[in-house]
């Protein structure tokens, strides 16, 4: 089954999207949904919207991680029993996903995907990752392994995100000790062939990942890469308007001066658009493969989504397009002072996207 590429990716952003859900997933033969349940109330958001067809399968997983406050334990189960008591029934299964295992080892990906190979069949004429509630290191190895089914069924795939501008709890998220690849994204890194090539890092800056950027860095440093440039990528425009700049300003210890971190090399891109951080990377990324072509020098461009989930979906599609590495710190719990929020009636999002990242759509696109 063709899928989008560096010339057609086609999305919907805003109030076309609940036409799409309208128009073709309420109406598509069957559907496979996989969600999560998320913290905020945005994440039941699409689970809601199809709750009203019989033709959908929905499976979440609830990620488990080790330090996790009473309050977000709470309002995960009041989520939980929303979707009990909304969704048809016997259309939906919940399944627990160890995150962090043990001996403090990222496993969210790849338990994911082990849990969710088991839903996959022919029956499917449309596969939905809904992106909404779930965490980078769980969404992203799904998301390529739903690209892999859809094409051996004929399965069109789709990511739906939604979320708020303002978030219902604040949280205060533990981070682990190390930085690792998320699984199924570290494209060439650790073969021999990329000792000493020149790598340009593109992390995500969010407020409070200061720390993360340092144990990234120090990854990316024990590799034997050598570590040309830092480009950060920061959000703009913004809700708030100085908020790439505050970020640029809270970060820059951690981004490095002496890597070759000038003031120019940032990417802005637009806060609420997936597909203005994917382009962008495309353009950079394009450009560097052209230059070092002439060159007997190996480069790779090293992408890590931390910040705002829009731009996260952006940087996931341009590692599957370009084949890059997504490096990541997965978070090991998370803790608020908030009090639990009133219970949510009917949910509701600031933001949605959608973007067809597999299927029949692409099949007159794909030589042009």
């Amino acid at each position: 089954m063709p899928s989008f590429n560096l010339n057609h990716c086609i999305s919907h952003g805003a109030e076309d999207v609940d036409e799409f859900v309208e128009q073709h997933l309420c109406r598509a033969k069957k559907v496979l949904f996989i969600g999560t349940v998320g913290i905020e109330p945005s994440s039941l958001y699409f689970a809601y919207k199809l709750s009203g067809t019989s033709n959908v399968d929905f499976r979440f997983l609830i990620e488990q991680r080790p330090n996790t406050s009473a309050i977000v334990e709470k309002l995960g189960m009041r989520h939980r029993t929303w979707l009990e008591s909304n969704l048809p029934a016997g259309s939906f299964e919940f399944h627990d996903v160890e995150v962090i295992s043990k001996d403090n080892a990222t496993v969210a990906g790849r338990n994911a995907v082990n849990i969710a190979r088991h839903w996959y069949s022919d029956q499917y004429s449309d596969i939905v990752i809904d992106g909404s509630g779930m965490s980078r290191g769980i969404c992203f190895p799904l998301l390529r392994q739903a690209m892999d089914i859809g094409e051996r069924y004929g399965a069109n795939v789709h990511v739906l995100v939604a979320s708020n501008d303002h978030r219902s709890v604040k949280l205060n998220a533990e981070s682990n000790d190390r930085a690792d690849w998320i699984h199924g994204f570290n494209g060439k890194m650790g073969l021999d062939s990329m000792s000493e090539a020149l790598t340009l890092w593109i992390p995500q800056l969010a407020h409070g990942s200061a720390s993360q950027l340092d144990l990234m860095y120090r990854h990316l440093s024990k590799l034997n890469v050598a570590l040309a440039e830092i480009c950060p990528i920061v959000p703009f425009p913004s809700v708030h308007p100085r908020r790439g700049d505050e970020l640029l300003f809270e970060c820059r210890e951690a981004l490095r001066e002496d890597v070759g971190n000038e003031r120019l090399n940032v990417i802005y891109a637009h806060e609420g658009d997936p597909m203005d951080v994917f382009y962008s990377i495309v353009r950079l990324e394009c450009i560097r493969r052209e230059v070092f072509a002439a060159t007997k020098k190996e480069a790779v461009s090293v992408l890590s989504p931390s910040g705002w989930r829009l731009g996260s979906l952006g940087m996931v599609l341009a590692a599957i397009a370009l084949d890059l590495p997504l490096l990541y710190v997965e978070s090991i719990g998370y803790t608020t002072e908030s009090a639990l929020p009133d219970p949510i009636d009917i949910p509701s999002a600031d933001r949605k996207w959608h973007i067809w990242v597999a299927g029949g759509l692409y099949e007159n696109l794909q030589d042009k």
